[in-house]
């Protein structure tokens, strides 16, 4: 390989999981390779979707002399067979990879060099050292990463000198004008720090050792700039964004001045003071997401993973959060922990579950290369796959029937309870059974019908639900017109509805006598009139359903403007009348 110069082609690619995704990474390592010289410096996004020789073609026809790949657990696979296409194309094509899922462990095929860790800095002095045209110094190779087994990338350059170490590179932020396109449009992520405070063992960031935190000024004014130019959904990477308390405060007193944006932290929930959760219950509805990982309810799971945890106290805060009903809740659950058996597993989801989080994951444990629990395997019996995700299989107090059983249950629980569509419904079916029953019964019935391995519309969600009830015990507690009711608000309420599905809509209600038509909606509002068996009443927020003699209609009105997470419809009963309904309309 002749020496690298200022003005080569030099590719820096990623493949993210959606189009909607924007990768900072890989923009973060453009502006410095660009600030140090190397002007030609360009990114391509594709999707694990797109065909590796569509994506080597796109690669190729900008002719690079070096590709850096950002790789991670969801793009590995399909990363590793466009590497494989690109260096049998064009076998003097250097290639370099970086990111969390090559960072430990053997270098994979096709690469020439890996860079470990923090890329920044190591980056830009691999291509100083490239553009000496010099061997790469064994001590580079050893801090910054490890020779891949793609050729040799010390072998392959003239051996004419070295470059010297490079000095602490100045805070570039990720994006540009050349990446305002499709913005509004887009999740963009930002980070305020980098490194985390805590050590879970399952964990990649129990490897860090401190915790860096940008300069807020530098931040801010990238995030206004953001926003300025049409970003609308911000998740921020901060592993522990409320680490600083008061820093967070601010941060979010902040951020409230923007509104119509989302915004979406990591946060430690049991760090959530009463300044800083005294703050939130007076934001902007839906402004805030917060992610906050319980993991485990049961104290002995928490010591067995070295997290630290106030149980009380978080829970104590998600009730308050919650209660608020400001700031949309997104907690995990992590299945699979050490020592963690079925009975403690169901104990732990339900004492979550009773919070009500607008969430819950329910994510099975990740054997993630790197991480120190890779070293307690053998002690609990594990076994995992040795490839992406590295998902746990069992262990000693969970076996594999169990865990194809919890497979199950996470996915109609996702299906069912975290798309937020079927609220209503499931809250009138756990007065009738428990919440793990219900769900496990829902389980049940797409493993008999054979539904797991297709993918489904949300009409046909709703009429699983429907027939999945009919037949189990709860059915013998509830009349199928109240059960098609429950289900006709939900899919009404949570949803912009234009008509019912086939099997909500029954036989043809009677007519609406000595009744005017609904008047025509303002522009860009869609209307909906849906007859119900019941009269339909409110105590705040929750719905009641009481019986009536005759059909009871309702008019929904949806506005044409996106309103996030707390999204409600207007709600009247037809014809109009004092009281009821009326009261019940989007704020």
């Amino acid at each position: 390989m002749a020496p690298l110069l200022p003005g080569d082609s030099i590719g820096l690619v990623t493949l993210n999981a959606r189009y909607v995704h924007m990768s900072p990474a890989i923009r973060y390592l453009r502006n410095q390779s660009r600030a140090a010289g190397f002007a030609n410096t360009w990114i391509q996004e594709f999707t694990i979707q797109t065909p590796p020789w569509k994506m080597a073609q796109s690669i190729l026809a900008r002719q690079p002399k070096l590709v850096g790949f950002s790789m991670y657990i969801w793009n590995r696979q399909i990363t590793l067979a466009l590497m494989e296409l690109l260096k049998k194309l064009r076998p003097d094509l250097l290639l370099v990879a970086g990111g969390p899922e090559v960072s430990y462990g053997p270098p994979p095929p096709y690469v020439d060099l890996v860079l470990a860790g923090e890329g920044e800095a190591k980056w830009v002095e691999l291509l100083g050292h490239l553009s000496a045209g010099g061997e790469l110094p064994p001590e580079f190779i050893q801090r910054a990463g490890r020779a891949g087994s793609g050729g040799s990338p010390s072998a392959a350059i003239p051996q004419t000198g070295s470059h010297p170490t490079a000095s602490p590179l100045p805070l570039l932020m990720p994006y540009t004008e050349e990446d305002i396109e499709g913005l509004p449009h887009r999740l963009i992520y930002v980070e305020t720090s980098r490194g985390c405070p805590f050590q879970c063992s399952f964990c990649l960031s129990a490897l860090d050792e401190t915790v860096v935190f940008f300069p807020e000024e530098t931040v801010k004014t990238h995030i206004e700039w953001l926003i300025n130019h049409g970003a609308r959904r911000i998740k921020f990477l901060d592993r522990t964004f409320n680490a600083r308390k008061q820093r967070a405060l601010d941060f979010f007193r902040w951020l409230s001045g923007f509104k119509g944006v989302q915004f979406h932290f990591e946060i430690v929930g049991d760090l959530l003071d009463d300044p800083l959760a005294g703050f939130l219950d007076g934001v902007e509805p839906g402004m805030f997401q917060f992610e906050i990982g319980i993991q485990s309810a049961d104290p002995q799971t928490q010591r067995q993973v070295r997290r630290r945890q106030n149980k009380d106290r978080l829970f104590g805060v998600i009730h308050r959060l919650r209660l608020a009903g400001k700031v949309h809740l997104h907690a995990d659950l992590i299945w699979g922990l050490p020592g963690e058996d079925l009975p403690r597993l169901k104990e732990s989801f339900r004492q979550v579950f009773d919070l009500r989080p607008h969430e819950l994951q329910l994510g099975f444990l990740k054997f993630l290369p790197g991480a120190p629990i890779r070293e307690d395997a053998h002690r609990y019996g594990y076994r995992f796959q040795d490839g992406p995700p590295y998902e746990f299989i069992c262990h000693d107090r969970l076996s594999a029937a169990e865990v194809l059983e919890l497979k199950r249950f996470e996915e109609v629980f996702d299906l069912y309870y975290n798309s937020g569509k079927f609220r209503f419904t499931l809250e009138r079916l756990f007065e009738l059974s428990p919440p793990w029953d219900v769900f496990s019964r829902l389980g049940d019935f797409f493993l008999a019908r054979g539904l797991f391995p297709v993918s489904h519309s949300l009409d046909h969600l709703y009429e699983y639900l429907f027939q999945a009830v009919t037949i189990s015990p709860m059915g013998e507690h509830l009349s199928r017109e109240e059960l098609t009711d429950w289900l006709k608000l939900d899919y009404c309420y949570h949803r912009r509805v234009l008509r019912l599905p086939r099997f909500l809509q029954g036989a043809a209600p009677p007519p609406i006598l000595q009744a005017p038509p609904p008047p025509a909606p303002p522009t860009g509002t869609v209307q909906a009139l849906i007859p119900f068996h019941h009269e339909l009443a409110w105590e705040g927020d929750t719905p009641r359903l009481n019986p009536a003699p005759d059909t009871r209609w309702v008019l929904f009105g949806y506005p044409p403007q996106d309103q996030g997470y707390f999204f409600k419809p207007r709600m009247a009963p037809w014809p109009p009348k004092q009281g009821g309904l009326s009261a019940h309309r989007q704020t």
